[in-house]
């Protein structure tokens, strides 16, 4: 069965994997990871696929590999290298006389001009007899030096470095990933409309990725915000709908005759407008929803409180002055209060405990058997369990290892996936009080966050310094005060 080694970006380490995996449950093929499971944070990693036209796949899907290539023979010097490819000549048989080039990456440096040549000069045992061709050959051989990483200060440093490699790898190049040049064209600085919770285009990216997103699904997003989930979904061709308590968010400023949505200004900029079912403006917990199990999918970044707090509709217990109204009121113009122009009901906080159980709730009545959740769990990084992520009869996390993690240092974003293994709808969820999963002896790591996020950690003590000589001193004051006590008795 055919390996291939994927050079992968070192940026977002442990959301590499689910994607891969993800890739292969949407288009039904298994991946077999050759690369030891310690070794797969680093920037090659060696799979084997049962055949060819699902390397295709990921090149069309992953955002996070950069390349693929075709495994002829790895190893940790080229003495051995060389020795293995020689025991498979037979590999360079077909491109004996097709034009070609021979291509020299580095994971973590960039091999020295001199060096690159003498590799490339060293494979002339091979005997290819075709034309080199540096621009557009017919064949790509890629030699892959794979570096630990290390924070290089001086071209000194540098040079010691080069050529002392943890692993290198031979093959030939099947593509490049189709699929990492979003990043750039979905750039929230090239966006037609974006706030300051639009999350960053990669990130999205990879979150959308696991919803498993294909043509004629339908996915939701119930905190929608700006919208920077749903054009990513929509991008491989799912229908979407979103829905936020604040119409403010998704509408933005219309100016003039413009009446368009914002969200759906951006939704045309990419070319998505036409997968956008609806944004409708309610509270979650207030959906006007008739039956479950519709969805394909719910994908959303709950607002935590840092950047925006979450909302639902009513009125706060701890509020004393200007108590909010219940019911409807008529004014003095005959008008009902709710009816006037400009009108925001009452909300009060959605504590992030209760948002989280009512969000797997809320999935497991709305999708369908095999649907996704996918969601950002912030967390505090280290009180973080796995007993945190909520827990539903008829859903179950889908995660490889210790799960996707945003590290920002003391705190992190978890994305949890999960998947409905239920077959029936179940009842609608009820959006009631859940403080019975915060106990005494264990309280979520999301328990509170905002209020968490903005406390100061604390210090330890600094120790007190004293001076060179100061404990000589002070002990040299004290005997001659003793001394002139005694001679004054």
């Amino acid at each position: 069965m055919p390996q291939y080694f994927l050079r992968s970006s070192m940026e977002h380490l442990t959301f590499r994997i689910p994607e891969l995996l993800s890739i292969g449950k949407l288009f039904d093929f298994p991946i077999r990871f050759i690369t030891p499971e310690e070794d797969l944070q680093r920037g090659v990693i060696v799979i084997e696929l049962d055949d060819e036209k699902h390397i295709q796949h990921i090149l069309d899907r992953s955002i996070l590999t950069i390349s693929a290539n075709e495994l002829y023979a790895n190893a940790t010097n080229y003495d051995d290298l060389h020795a293995r490819l020689q025991e498979r000549r037979q590999l360079f048989d077909p491109d004996m006389d097709t034009s070609f080039r021979i291509t020299v990456e580095c994971v973590n440096n960039r091999a020295l001009n001199k060096r690159a040549r003498e590799i490339i000069n060293s494979f002339a045992w091979t005997g290819l007899r075709g034309k080199i061709e540096l621009e557009n050959p017919d064949v790509e051989f890629v030699v892959l030096e794979d570096y630990d990483f290390v924070t290089i200060h001086t071209k000194d440093e540098r040079l010691k470095r080069d050529g002392k490699f943890e692993h290198v790898y031979f093959g030939k190049r099947v593509g490049v990933s189709r699929a990492r040049p979003l990043i750039n064209v979905h750039d929230i600085k090239k966006r037609a409309f974006f706030g300051n919770t639009s999350m960053e285009a990669e990130m999205g990216l990879l979150t959308a990725g696991q919803t498993l997103p294909a043509p004629g699904k339908i996915m939701y997003d119930p905190f929608v915000g700006t919208g920077s989930l749903l054009y990513a979904v929509a991008h491989w061709g799912s229908y979407v709908l979103g829905s936020d308590i604040d119409a403010r968010q998704f509408r933005g400023k219309q100016k003039g005759k413009d009446v368009t949505p914002g969200i759906l200004r951006s939704a045309e900029q990419y070319g998505v407008r036409d997968k956008f079912i609806d944004t409708p403006c309610f509270d979650v917990t207030q959906g006007p929803w008739r039956r479950g199990g519709w969805l394909d999918a719910i994908v959303t970044d709950p607002p935590y409180g840092v950047r925006a707090g979450a909302k639902r509709t009513g009125k706060s217990a701890t509020r004393k002055r200007n108590q909010l109204r219940d019911e409807p009121f008529m004014l003095p113009d005959g008008t009902w209060s709710h009816e006037k122009e400009g009108y925001l009901p009452p909300s009060k906080a959605y504590e992030l405990v209760d948002l989280a159980q009512d969000l797997v709730q809320l999935a497991r009545y709305m999708l369908v058997p095999g649907g996704r959740l996918v969601f950002f769990l912030p967390t505090i990084s280290d009180e973080f369990e796995h007993v945190d992520v909520p827990v539903v009869e008829g859903m179950r996390e889908v995660k490889f290892g210790d799960g996707s993690v945003q590290d920002f240092g003391r705190w992190g974003r978890r994305l949890i996936t999960m998947e409905k293994t239920a077959q029936d709808d179940g009842p609608p969820p009820t959006f009631g009080d859940h403080s019975d999963l915060i106990g005494e002896d264990r309280i979520p790591a999301h328990h509170q966050f905002a209020k968490r996020y903005f406390e100061k950690p604390e210090r330890p003590e600094k120790p007190q310094w004293t001076a060179p000589g100061a404990a000589l001193k002070a002990d040299t004051v004290e005997a001659v005060t003793a001394e002139t006590e005694k001679l004054a008795v």
